[in-house]
């Protein structure tokens, strides 16, 4: 989808909505409709106009990047700027992105614009970015693959005695010589026992015999990120730990199996967390199954117990459960899958089956 059908769409949900504008702060969806990299901007949409407020450090970038875009050079605050305009340009009711305006900048633009009406407005761009254009597939794949390499590469690194931050290292530097802008989030790699932690912090904790790795890693590549979970293990695997993988695997495979378009991310969540649940370790999987991804690691829709929207063809989303004991550590493993109308595609390679998974 090109930048001005976005922008066309969105304008209907504007009119919908009786707004006679929009600001847009949030700088992922200024990137969507616009085409803007830069880091500082606001958008002003109307009826007629689409306008993209920066300052003088984009003004070249924007004249290259946004075509069809009006730009602003603002020579004052941001929302000083975007106040006079809306005041210019005679808008009375003016919607918000209310998740990206900090209260300090709704406080201003409210003090300026008076008794012109401000109307919250949560998700109108990122219900449009849910559906991902044949164009930001091949990015996330570009982004995929990159992070896939990485991965190899790192494999080739895990040895007694090296640490989980000697391997994030490693990994982050094989993605940035693959093309990658960096990591498209902090990596994670949790030795041994510390891998019941989610979301654990990098140490010097170094790795032994029979020690399980979780790596959680990503990569972005023009704005668009992969995200990924892989668990190995050095020289043996456990009784224990083959049976939680073999779990993990297989609740995952359950889920896959039910990812279709017009199926509810309840019921897929549910394939796996009851798997889980009926073997026991119900009360070790206590996180959503999944998230959408694209140009945030984390979008939506979110694939959890209570959500009963519908996937959509377009959608792509990650599909990660995990069991995690304490003072042992978890298995958690995640790939990213493409929805279609009948089926879907696990875009990530990477072999997961267990013989895989020691090293």
């Amino acid at each position: 989808m090109s930048t001005p059908k976005r922008l066309l769409q969105l304008r209907e949900m504007i009119k919908k909505r009786g707004l006679d504008g929009l600001i847009v702060g949030n700088i992922a969806n200024i990137r969507y409709l616009s085409g803007f990299s830069g880091s500082e901007g606001m958008m002003l949409l109307t009826d007629e106009r689409d306008i993209l407020i920066t300052d003088f450090r984009y003004v070249e970038q924007v004249q290259k990047e946004c075509r069809g875009v009006e730009l602003v050079e603002r020579k004052r605050g941001l929302i000083r700027t975007t106040s006079s305009l809306v005041r210019r340009l005679k808008l009375s009711v003016l919607g918000f992105e209310a998740d990206s305006l900090t209260y300090s900048q709704y406080a201003e633009l409210k003090t300026a614009l008076g008794r012109k009406k401000m109307v919250p407005t949560k998700g109108m761009v990122e219900c449009l970015r849910e559906i991902k254009d044949d164009e930001e597939v091949k990015k996330i794949r570009m982004a995929l693959e990159i992070a896939e390499a990485g991965f190899q590469s790192l494999r080739r690194d895990v040895r007694q005695g090296v640490t989980e931050k000697q391997l994030a290292d490693g990994l982050e530097s094989a993605m940035k010589s693959g093309g990658a802008v960096g990591p498209a989030f902090n990596t994670i790699v949790a030795v041994g026992e510390r891998s019941s932690l989610p979301h654990a912090p990098l140490t010097e904790r170094k790795i032994g015999r029979g020690d399980m790795v979780l790596v959680d890693w990503g990569a972005s590549w023009q704005a668009y990120n992969s995200d990924l979970t892989r668990v190995l293990f050095l020289n043996r695997i456990s009784a224990q730990a083959r049976k939680i993988y073999g779990i993990v695997l297989n609740a995952q495979k359950r889920a896959i199996d039910r990812v279709r378009g017009g199926v509810s991310v309840r019921e897929v969540d549910l394939a796996a967390r009851s798997y889980i649940e009926k073997m026991g370790y119900g009360s070790n999987f206590g996180h959503g199954l999944g998230h959408g991804i694209g140009l945030d690691v984390h979008e939506n829709p979110r694939l959890n117990r209570t959500n009963r929207r519908l996937l959509k063809r377009g959608m792509v989303i990650t599909v990660e459960p995990g069991i995690y004991i304490p003072n042992w550590g978890g298995v958690r493993i995640e790939d990213m899958i493409l929805v279609k109308e009948d089926g879907c595609e696990v875009l990530s390679r990477l072999p997961k089956d267990l013989d895989e998974a020691i090293v």
